[in-house]
């Protein structure tokens, strides 16, 4: 029912009277058809089926409406539906915008959550030279948007030859996440704050940004870290551990109150048709049985007029880090969270690109992908995706 009444409330853009205001009309689409197969008999994510040839796992579909109310005030909503979801169509956008000064804009509304530095526009395939941007970046948070504010700025320093764009931005998000074997659970995050920075010059740019959060994960953590930790809980206490170690072990391992911490920094290249891109990743929950997840990706391409050749490397891993365990002295109680921290760990990837763009339309871009690699996981082990489809924006 909300999505309807999202939609509804953005299809309603599109019939405000002429006198009021000017619609624009864009959008983006991705027509793909991709086959992952594995070594373990598992897809190596969550949107593709294993060892099947489809055109919906990575498929998708957005229109965005303008609405420029005039003076520097403008509203906008971008309606998305992707093949990972059924098609179904939510408000993924939702905002009112307002042109400060020529190089400041404040939004109000439901924005995009610039996580990292092509968050925002992740799903515009059109915009970047991959068939999918790279998994050990950008893995498809739940929490990609969020309501709030944001001030987005410009500055032209030493006489035009550099440019500085900032993003400043505070706001929150409730929603819930899919967890294996359980199924969906609230979370929330409580305080948003997040600050982006981006320097270019003529070829080249470096980036950096970081956002905190205050979690809200009392669902999360009843229903999958504190059951996952009883039994140790148990043995600790038939063997002497007393009421108080259970409840600081406990209070070390969840999420709920804790501090969200995520950040990036990196660079691109773009001289003389060659390509150059590097991001590097950090996230995790302070204090809590989460450590630091640590990724990167590094790409080379090659511009031959209407076509680009781009090869690139990746990693995901989240290597140990048992500070959490400080002052946790019964030993029973320290190897379950050793062991709950290295089941969490497990997802840990590595993985090897080639792709094609073929620019056949000014509009369009044709893409033919190879991806490889290895996941720690024991049900997917090595690997494989291919992909060929069509990138669009309009």
């Amino acid at each position: 029912m909300k999505k309807l009444q999202l939609c509804t409330i953005g299809l309603s853009l599109l019939y405000i009277p002429q006198s009021f205001a000017d619609i624009t009309l864009n959008g983006f689409a991705s027509i793909r058809a991709s086959q992952a197969n594995s070594d373990g008999g598992t897809a190596p994510f969550g949107e593709f089926e294993e060892g099947e040839i489809s055109f919906k796992s990575e498929s998708l579909f957005a229109v965005q409406a303008t609405a420029d109310l005039t003076e520097g005030l403008t509203a906008i909503i971008q309606l998305y539906a992707d093949g990972s979801n059924d098609f179904d169509v939510e408000a993924r956008w939702a905002y009112i915008s307002y042109q400060l000064a020529d190089n400041h804009a404040i939004n109000v509304g439901k924005l995009a959550n610039p996580l990292f530095h092509q968050s925002e526009y992740e799903k515009v395939g059109y915009a970047h030279n991959f068939s999918r941007l790279p998994k050990a970046v950008y893995t498809g948070f739940d929490f990609a948007t969020m309501e709030g504010i944001s001030l987005n700025s410009q500055f032209e320093i030493a006489d035009g030859d550099y440019t500085l764009d900032t993003k400043l931005l505070y706001g929150s998000w409730n929603g819930d996440i899919t967890l294996n074997s359980i199924g969906n659970v609230d979370l929330g995050l409580k305080d948003i704050m997040s600050v982006n920075a981006t320097l270019s010059g003529d070829w080249w740019k470096v980036f950096s940004g970081i956002f905190v959060t205050e979690m809200k994960a009392t669902s999360l953590d009843a229903n999958s870290y504190i059951p996952a930790i009883q039994p140790g809980i148990q043995a600790a206490l038939s063997l002497g551990a007393t009421q108080s170690d259970v409840t600081n072990f406990t209070n070390a391992v969840v999420w709920d109150k804790k501090d969200g911490l995520y950040w990036f920094a990196g660079f691109g290249v773009d001289y003389d048709d060659w390509l150059i891109d590097f991001e590097y990743t950090n996230y995790g929950v302070q204090d809590s049985v989460d450590a630091a997840n640590e990724n990167w990706y590094l790409s080379l391409g090659r511009r031959f007029n209407d076509y680009v050749i781009t090869v690139h490397a990746e990693e995901s891993e989240q290597p140990a880090d048992y500070g959490f365990l400080n002052g946790i002295n019964h030993p029973v109680l320290q190897a379950t969270g050793k062991g709950l921290q290295g089941v969490l760990s497990a997802n840990e990837f590595d993985g090897y690109g080639i792709s094609l763009r073929y620019d056949f339309h000014p509009s369009a871009a044709l893409k033919v992908d190879y991806f490889t690699g290895e996941s720690q996981l024991a049900d997917i082990g090595d690997y494989q995706i291919m992909s060929v489809g069509v990138d669009l924006v309009f």
